[in-house]
């Protein structure tokens, strides 16, 4: 039995109880929603995805290939200018490594540099390029390493919905020339004039 003197301090110890609660659960669901919200209606990396937003470096773009192919002669060059969240020049800020066991993977940290060659969909302007063992770009970024900071690349990148409902963005990064930024945006306007 609780004496008159205890009744006091458990009431505002309940009051404190009751006042928190309903605040924290809300924050965690408010959390949830939006980050449902964030995926909700976004595609699945998977099928024809996996080659668009191919997470691939092209050799051209590092100095591994002096000639390289024409970009319009990339099959998926119009439809990664057309449906990506990002289209625009961006430079390598930072790469680093992480180590589990005998597999590495790179993160490249990346920024936008303006103007972007097609209106963005994303209000971001900095992105965390993952670089797993197996990423196409793998074994370029392991030849590279740390000379990939400071390089600048046409890059498309786009969201998709993870496995485990999380934002995942998957990406291409082709040469930074002149050809390749006329060909994205003669892309970007094709898009524009066909769509609805």
């Amino acid at each position: 039995m609780i004496s008159a003197a205890g009744v006091a301090p458990l009431r505002l110890a309940l009051a404190v109880v009751a006042a928190v609660v309903p605040v924290g659960c809300g924050a965690d669901l408010e959390r949830s929603a939006m980050s449902a919200d964030a995926i909700d209606g976004l595609p699945i990396w998977e099928g024809h995805a996996l080659e668009v937003f191919d997470d691939n470096i092209e050799p051209a773009a590092v100095g591994f290939s002096l000639e390289g192919p024409s970009p319009r002669s990339d099959r998926f060059l119009r439809e990664r200018a057309q449906t990506a969240d990002v289209v625009a020049r961006v430079r390598v800020s930072t790469v680093t490594v992480d180590m589990v066991g005998e597999r590495s993977t790179y993160h490249l940290g990346v920024q936008v540099i303006d103007p972007p060659l097609a209106t963005p969909r994303v209000p971001d302007r900095a992105f965390e390029l993952h670089i797993r063992p197996t990423s196409r770009a793998f074994g370029i970024a392991k030849a590279v390493d740390a000379r990939l900071r400071g390089l600048t690349f046409i890059a498309f990148i786009r969201r998709f919905a993870g496995e485990a409902g999380e934002l995942e963005f998957h990406w291409h990064l082709s040469p930074d020339t002149a050809e390749v930024t006329a060909a994205v945006k003669e892309a970007v306007v094709l898009g524009e004039l066909s769509a609805p």
